[in-house]
């Protein structure tokens, strides 16, 4: 029998070697999700806004219409009562009630008093009546 001889301990083979201290780490994409997440965070929040400014815009177009048309009903029932308080309408209605002008015989003047009435006399309002109980009225409203 033949002995042969143990290789070397220290002997690489050829093209092979080990290479120390380094290994293969992973990519690191919490970055790239992150700036990702806050992209699609802001277009969606753009577009909200522009949807809901758009919709602003419709509603105020659709309230100028709304005025544009009672603006027109408002010209049409003024004509319509200027036309019902005309005096051409009214006069031949009071006739066929029995409503004729007065004559110089039927107008009946009434005497005033001579003498002033007095502030103190509740029956008669003066100016300065007048005036304090109208601005009492408004200061109510």
């Amino acid at each position: 029998m033949t002995a042969r001889a143990l290789r070397a301990p220290g002997l690489r083979q050829a093209g092979l070697r080990v290479v120390q201290g380094r290994r293969r780490r992973r990519p690191v994409i919490t970055p790239f999700v992150s700036f990702t997440v806050i992209v699609l965070g802001a277009l969606f929040g753009i577009v909200f806004a522009r949807t809901a400014l758009d919709q602003g815009a419709f509603d105020l177009a659709k309230l100028d219409r709304g005025i544009v048309e009672a603006q027109a009903q408002n010209a049409q029932l003024r004509l319509q009562v200027a036309s019902l308080e005309s005096p051409i309408r009214i006069a031949p209605l009071a006739e066929e009630m029995g409503m004729v002008f007065p004559t110089e015989e039927q107008v009946v003047l009434v005497a005033v008093p001579s003498e002033a009435p007095s502030s103190e006399d509740p029956r008669w309002a003066s100016i300065d009546r007048y005036a304090a109980a109208a601005a009492g009225t408004e200061t109510d409203r």
